[in-house]
This record gives C-alpha cells, structure tokens and sequence, in this order.
C-alpha cells in the first residue's frame, strides 16, 4: 500500500502542496487536484458535499474565525447556545485532519 496522495477524481498521485485542494464529501475530507476540483466540484453544492476548499487561505482564515468563536462560545455563553458555538470547532477539526493526513506528506 502506497503512501501517496491520490486524486479522488482521476486517481493519479498528487505530487505537491500547491495542486492538492481538500474538500468535504459526504462527511470525509477528500484530496483532488486543482485542475479535477476547479472543471467538477466547483460549481456543486449540496448538503453532503461542500464546493468549499479545506486547505489554503479561505480554510485557514475559516478555522481561524472558527477558533475564535469557539472560545467565545466557552467563555461567555451558556446553556445549549454554548453548544452550538462548540460546533463551530468542527471546521478546526476539518481543518487539522487535512493539514495531518494529506498536506504534511506532500512537499511545497
């Protein structure tokens, strides 16, 4: 069994950080390359599939945002809105899974 990232579209190795995009498909975080997510998932939105990237600026500055109202949530909310600003660690969650399971093992 190979260590490589594969391309969940065409199914060829993804080599380097700056082709991989992440994306969520039906709950589980899925590598592609640039050029299969921009011609196929770009456009597609559904409830199980998120036309949104993980990995590069706008999944950072989304965990980011997501961090800080977690903490928000944590420190000054309480009763059951204090769990629905918890939920917003999910996308933190998404975020590292990414970043440990396909980003880490590709070069820059």
């Amino acid at each position: 069994m190979s260590l490589g990232v594969y391309c969940e579209k065409c199914g060829r190795e993804i080599k380097f950080t700056g082709e991989l995009v992440t994306t969520t498909f039906m709950f589980k975080v899925v590598p592609y390359h640039e050029d299969c997510y921009a011609k196929d998932l770009k456009g597609l939105r559904t409830f199980f599939v998120s036309n949104n990237p993980i990995n590069g600026i706008s999944g950072n500055i989304t965990a980011v945002i997501s961090i800080i109202i977690g903490i928000f949530a944590l420190l000054f909310l309480d009763g059951f809105t204090k769990f629905i600003g918890l939920l917003a660690f999910v996308a933190v969650g998404y975020r590292l899974y990414s970043f440990i399971r396909f980003e880490k093992k590709l070069p820059d």
